[in-house]
């Protein structure tokens, strides 16, 4: 997996807000070998805020910016759901494994809004995603292929205004930054272990505003 080790390992050094350089290097490094990387896919610096905004009437709009006093907003698509929230998984194999990513959708600070009650998490092809028993909602991923998948977050009629955020990394973990790399990972199976952007964390919000 070439391109994302290099990636995590810069993150320790070299990551600036400008956003991230792959690079190539030679196979046999066993350790990194089943290693993936997921992050939200960005159209900006890795240092960017995504934001969504659902009012109480139903209008939505979501704005991408590294200030968010200064965010460049756009409408979305469709009256009570997010635009796309874009997850980019990132490999260089094919493997005979599936691969399973995690996100968890949680309340922010005073926020006390219900999982399908007041919102519901949908993936790009319709199917209404449920969270399993520690709250995670789960993304595969055929073959270790890489690629993007979305999601998109509806807000019921109703519901109360609140703030949720959306996330890669489990509530309550540790926080991960750039100089301690091993606080990135976010999975590991008997198979792969899947590692996160310190970049992503607390970066990506849903409002409901009243």
């Amino acid at each position: 997996m070439k391109k994302i080790v290099v990636l995590i390992i810069a993150t320790t050094v070299v990551l600036l807000s400008t956003g991230c350089k792959y690079e190539e290097w030679p196979d046999g490094i066993p350790e990194y070998e089943h290693v993936y990387y997921i992050h939200f896919k960005r159209t900006f610096a890795y240092t960017d805020y995504l934001r969504f905004e659902i009012a109480s009437n139903g209008n939505a709009r979501w704005g991408n910016g590294a200030i968010l006093s200064t965010l460049t907003w756009a409408t979305s698509d469709e009256p009570w759901v997010t635009s796309d929230i874009p997850f980019q998984f990132f490999s260089e194999r094919v493997r005979s494994y599936d691969v399973v990513t995690y996100f968890w959708v949680f309340n922010k600070e005073e926020s006390a809004l219900t999982p399908g009650v007041d919102y519901t998490v949908i993936h790009e092809n319709g199917t209404i995603l449920t969270p399993n028993a520690n709250g995670a909602y789960s993304l595969t991923w055929p073959k270790a292929i890489k690629g993007v998948q979305n999601i998109k977050i509806r807000r019921s009629a109703g519901s109360p205004g609140g703030e949720l955020w959306v996330s890669t990394f489990q509530p309550g973990c540790e926080t991960p930054t750039f100089n301690s790399p091993s606080t990135a990972i976010i999975t590991q199976t008997s198979e792969y272990e899947i590692w996160g952007s310190a970049g992503d964390y607390e970066k990506v919000d849903v409002i409901f505003t009243n």
